[in-house]
């Protein structure tokens, strides 16, 4: 990869757009190369880095409006850029675009609106556990330009991959997965086919001997796929439950598909069915993906923070058999709530917590549904009242689930921070 991103860069003039954890990396080995003309920064906000002294820093509103001043621009995920692609002079591409570019082929690469980080660590720790030669990267929180001096012939890289990763992307890895398409990220992306188009991104590029394992309830237009397809459901398990087998950590139906993806890939590698299930029961979830984060006078909490959009937030209330409050709302993306409203009114919840913008309008929309249920629906301005109010009015011996069906973004600096408050918010007072 570093003999191509040298084609690509050297003696240009390269931007690095937005300076978050990719950002930094990407500056980092662009300056280990030494072999561009200039490697300057854009950011909304100006960091806060020791930089290079002939390194220009452009920041604020119009962060944006130098991007034609440079050859080459390495645009960071979630970026939005105000025009067309193809409207801008500059070449712009991503690590993720020149990563695949080097790598495809030794690439699985995971995507889906839910799922993602869940499948991919679990794939990971599986082949790893197996003794296969593997890297975990990508939307994870790991930069693929952190890995590259880790990776030989051999190796087998785990690709977690986010809508904003796969947009632009002209390259997709030899082995996709698509686990779901759900509406999210409409602010962004305006409408689900905008978004969906993004997801496809994964194999749109394959070749016909590459392979794309699907969701079966993902529909795919006549002759996208060139690649071989296979659709996953559960019944491809050797067992029927996580309770089946016990000493699994992971809940839900929904996470009993996760597994499926994981367990066919595996196969593929010869692990077997034993080793497989072994290597499950000492499988950690991810924090804040139904995390049951403690008891507190008789109720049971948990986290589900990572939850922004409808289908995994009722794909949690029917993992938890006691669940009786939950907590919905942050920012509003646009989302159509109808599904979830319905379930909710036609479910065990006794209480309705919400806050924020989306949970304003989620308030609204079920003060018209007033005379059709008993629920207790309450707003609240923020996720402090949301709590106290919890604690107030969840049974002892029920549980209270805060999954929003919402993003964080305005109140909190990620899903990472809300499930943290949340818990602070319980435990620390």
């Amino acid at each position: 990869m570093i003999e191509l991103l040298n084609d690509i860069v050297k003696d240009k003039k390269v931007l690095v757009l937005g300076f978050g954890k990719e950002g930094q990396s990407t500056y980092n080995l662009l300056n280990k190369l030494n072999v561009c003309e200039k490697i300057d920064v854009a950011d909304i906000k100006k960091p806060n880095y020791k930089f290079n002294r002939d390194t220009v820093i452009y920041s604020g509103d119009t962060y944006l409006d130098c991007m034609d001043s440079y050859d080459i621009v390495f645009k960071s995920p979630g970026i939005v850029l105000p025009k067309d692609i193809h409207e801008y002079k500059c070449r712009i591409t991503s690590q993720t675009e020149v990563f695949l570019a080097a790598y495809s082929r030794q690439v699985i690469g995971i995507t889906g609106t839910k799922g993602k980080s869940t499948v991919s660590s679990l794939l990971y720790h599986v082949l790893s556990g197996s003794n296969v030669k593997s890297l975990l990267a990508g939307n994870i929180g790991i930069p693929v330009f952190d890995v590259v001096d880790k990776i030989d012939k051999d190796t087998v890289i785990v690709l977690e991959l986010s809508c904003h990763q796969l947009e632009y992307c002209n390259y997709s890895p030899a082995t996709a997965v698509l686990l779901n398409i759900y509406e999210d990220h409409l602010d962004h992306y305006k409408t689900f086919e905008n978004y969906k188009k993004a997801k496809k991104n994964i194999f749109l590029h394959q070749r016909s001997t590459d392979t794309l394992y699907c969701g079966d309830d993902v529909i795919l237009n006549e002759g996208e796929v060139k690649s071989r397809l296979f659709y996953i459901n559960t019944d491809v398990l050797p067992f029927k439950s996580f309770d089946s087998i016990g000493n699994v950590k992971l809940r839900g139906l929904h996470n009993l598909k996760n597994c499926a993806f994981v367990y066919v890939i595996s196969k593929s590698f010869g692990v077997s069915d034993e080793q497989f299930i072994y290597l499950l029961q000492s499988f950690q979830p991810l924090k804040h993906r139904m995390e049951f984060i403690g008891v507190k006078h008789g109720v049971e909490y948990y986290d589900d923070s990572i939850s922004t959009t409808v289908e995994s937030t009722i794909n949690a209330i029917k993992s938890i058999n006691n669940v009786e409050t939950v907590i919905l709302g942050g920012m509003d993306r646009g989302i159509d709530y109808t599904h979830l409203i319905s379930f909710l009114l036609n479910s065990k919840i006794k209480n309705i917590l919400l806050m924020y913008e989306s949970g304003k309008r989620l308030y609204e929309l079920f003060k018209k549904e007033a005379d059709c249920h008993d629920k207790i629906i309450v707003y609240c301005s923020d996720l402090e009242q949301a709590a106290q109010t919890a604690q107030e009015v969840t049974s002892k011996g029920a549980a209270c689930l805060l999954s929003p069906a919402s993003a964080s973004y305005g109140h909190f600096r990620n899903f990472e921070e809300r499930g943290d408050t949340f818990k602070q918010l319980l435990f620390n007072k």
